[in-house]
């Protein structure tokens, strides 16, 4: 992976991080009130799309990837941790689920990200795990 890669992702991971530590604010209320919890679930999710654009930032010399499938590995992990911060937030904004393409305007928003998300970050365990496979062989060889 490029060196322009690894920073991308550790800015945007900084990013991602610093938003959910944010959204830790409105979730030190009263235990039980559904809005809470809400707010907790969103700032653990993006505090965990911050730490896994972290970590393969960290990792990201060792993989063995082509070009396109680092690239590819970098903007999957950007779509993940944005889908993931757009769909969350609009989730706890607006108190909608996103989980079924129907009903208000902000529900298909959050529906959609979940969908980026879920495609983004299959594609990125999978590039990820593609790249580790590829640098498990090399060392074997050598």
């Amino acid at each position: 992976m490029t060196g322009n890669g690894r920073e991308r992702l550790m800015f945007h991971g900084a990013i991602v991080l610093f938003i959910g530590l944010l959204c830790g604010f409105p979730a030190i209320m009263e235990w039980g009130d559904p809005t809470v919890h809400a707010w907790r679930s969103t700032h653990l999710s993006l505090i965990l799309a911050g730490i896994w654009l972290l970590a393969t930032a960290g990792v990201a010399p060792s993989l063995v990837l082509a070009r396109r499938e680092a690239s590819g590995l970098v903007w999957s992990l950007l779509g993940t941790a944005y889908g993931t911060m757009i769909g969350r937030l609009v989730e706890t904004v607006t108190g909608v689920r996103g989980i079924e393409p129907k009903g208000p305007l902000f529900n298909w928003v959050a529906f959609a990200a979940t969908c980026v998300v879920v495609l983004s970050s299959l594609t990125a365990a999978l590039l990820t795990l593609i790249g580790a496979r590829a640098a498990l062989k090399r060392a074997r060889a050598s």
